[in-house]
């Protein structure tokens, strides 16, 4: 592959996922980084401005830099296989009962795809022996202006709308949720781990059951005093269904909170209007989405005899 073509393909595939992410939003981000994110206190956010910053700083060295270009298309190819590889994984080991979409395989495969062309095209002999440029302290120091400049911008980048989401005539967001769509997939790629981050790191390893409860519905103090009661080791994730801002709340006789012992205790951000029926019952098994169902907790039961 002739270098100039290939510092075009670099700067090109950088630019793509750049696009690619703004017009997505969070959803884009890889589930290995977003993990990432999440354990490090970063968040999906943040994790994606940053990567944005890096990817189209890497696109402009690419494409203008004799003495940089080869570092960064070795590191893009590097980065795309390494990410694809995975991404892959995380679909393979996924559990037997969970449908992956076939849409799921396609980032994966075409980042494998493209990063290890990027590595066998840099790993092959010239027909001429490459000039090797030294690299000055002035291009070092425009390469971390450049990056200076790019993380200002992405921080201050207004990224994809939830298409889920909208503003009513009150002036209070609404949000739809669908769990019945997240089954195959983690919390990250579901979408629910932009509203709650926590979930993606709590629900890697294992069986966990996210339960999304109000404290003033009757079936869900039910459900949780029926098939909760007792120890639940951590292997329970009640999160709270709050009102919407400025919502009128009718009279109740149920307690202040659901009864649920040793349970991560976690909740939707206060003030849209969240479109979910509650009690809805999520189990994930290895970070992977198997079962969604609404108040029948038996139908995601691995065994009729056994509770979590």
């Amino acid at each position: 592959m002739p270098p100039r073509f290939l510092r075009a393909s670099v700067a090109a595939a950088l630019l793509a996922c750049v696009a690619i992410e703004v017009a997505r939003g969070g959803d884009s981000l890889p589930n290995w980084l977003a993990n990432v994110s999440v354990k490090t206190g970063l968040g999906p956010d943040r994790a994606l401005r940053v990567l944005l910053a890096l990817q189209a700083t890497a696109a402009i060295l690419a494409a203008a830099s004799g003495a940089l270009w080869r570092p960064v298309a070795w590191l893009t190819g590097g980065a795309l296989a390494f990410s694809g590889l995975a991404e892959l994984s995380a679909i393979v080991n996924a559990p037997g009962s969970a449908v992956v979409p076939l849409g799921a395989w396609a980032a994966p495969v075409a980042g494998l795809a493209i990063g290890s062309a990027f590595l066998w095209a840099l790993s092959r002999p010239a027909a001429a022996p490459a000039s090797v440029r030294r690299i000055g302290a002035w291009t070092v120091l425009g390469t971390l202006a450049l990056l200076t400049a790019a993380l200002a911008t992405s921080a201050r980048l207004p990224l994809s709308e939830r298409a889920n989401a909208s503003i009513g005539a009150d002036g209070v967001e609404t949000i739809v949720l669908n769990p019945d769509e997240w089954v195959g997939r983690t919390a990250a790629e579901a979408g629910i781990a932009r509203h709650v981050p926590q979930l993606t790191a709590l629900t890697l390893e294992g069986t966990k059951w996210v339960v999304f409860y109000s404290p003033r519905c009757g079936r869900c103090h039910d459900l949780f005093n029926v098939y909760f009661k007792g120890d639940n080791k951590g292997e329970v994730i009640a999160v709270e269904v709050p009102p919407a801002t400025g919502e009128k709340l009718l009279e109740s006789d149920q307690p202040s909170e659901v009864e649920c012992i040793n349970c991560e205790r976690l909740s939707l951000p206060a003030g849209p209007r969240w479109l979910l029926t509650p009690p809805t019952i999520v189990r994930f098994e290895e970070g992977k989405v198997a079962c969604v169902t609404w108040s029948d907790y038996t139908r995601c039961r691995h065994d009729p005899e056994s509770s979590p």
